[in-house]
């Protein structure tokens, strides 16, 4: 009886510690699975990350080329800004001027035309014409208005900024006076033609109007370049391409240019 209660106890250890080596088997798979999933896991971040990485490379590569380019870019709008604000440029600029309204006088085309605002009447000649002169400036656009509002001037800041990147000379002559500023007259829009790339002189007295592009058209009017200017108020004025008087404009904006 003895020796059957004795290999019951031993039967019953063996299938107990057999449970227990097969749960220690289990659970050693588990976590075999486990790791090996984790693994895995841990693969495809580090293929993820190499995918990132290689993307970061290229937008770098791209960057750095996109710097390349930017400034190639600016040397040469800086270079083709030199070249058109050079006396020479403006000297050939006049002769083929000169060249193409002796042919044009033969064909008996006006070489003035009259220009209004007339609110009443929805004429806006002028504001129509001046925008016109600016979209094709190439060179060099001359504004003197003894008042600039600055809602005004941001109306013509698309063509300004187009010519400005083709490197032409903006030139601006006005009153720049504080009193006008003060009273609302005018507005200071220094840092609006500085980014542009243009010049700005403040003539004490200042009266005239003209409006120039490329020493071969102009408009002589009433008209500041305010909303009252160019919307509310009767103006008048003349657009011409005559050189003899074009050359006589461009000594009054040089010696204006002298005293600014």
């Amino acid at each position: 009886m003895e020796g059957y209660l004795v290999w019951l106890v031993f039967l019953a250890l063996a299938i107990f510690s057999l449970s227990i080596i097969q749960l220690q088997e289990s659970k050693s798979k588990r976590l075999q699975e486990s790791c090996m999933a984790l693994q895995n896991k841990i693969e495809r971040g580090r293929n993820r990350l190499r995918e990132k990485e290689d993307s970061i490379d290229r937008l770098q590569h791209d960057y750095a080329q996109l710097l390349k380019y930017r400034e190639r870019a600016l040397d040469l709008e800086h270079e083709l800004s030199q070249v058109k604000q050079s006396q020479r440029y403006a000297s050939a600029e006049r002769l083929q001027l000169l060249e193409e309204n002796l042919s044009k006088n033969q064909r008996n085309n006006p070489g003035a035309l009259f220009l209004g605002t007339i609110p009443s009447l929805k004429w806006y000649t002028f504001e129509d014409r001046l925008r016109q002169m600016l979209e094709r400036a190439e060179w060099e656009i001359v504004i003197v208005s003894p008042w600039i509002k600055r809602s005004t001037w941001e109306k013509l800041d698309a063509p300004l900024s187009r010519f400005s990147r083709r490197g032409g000379r903006l030139r601006v002559f006005m009153r720049g006076c504080e009193a006008d500023y003060s009273m609302g007259l005018s507005d200071d829009i220094s840092e609006e033609v500085r980014l542009l790339r243009g010049e700005i002189g403040h003539i004490p007295g200042l009266h005239a109007k003209i409006y120039m592009i490329d020493r071969r058209e102009a408009i002589i009017a009433s008209a500041n370049l305010t909303k009252g200017g160019t919307e509310a108020n009767r103006e008048s004025g003349v657009w011409l391409d005559d050189p003899t008087v074009l050359k006589e404009i461009c000594a009054f904006v040089e010696g204006m240019s002298i005293h600014s």
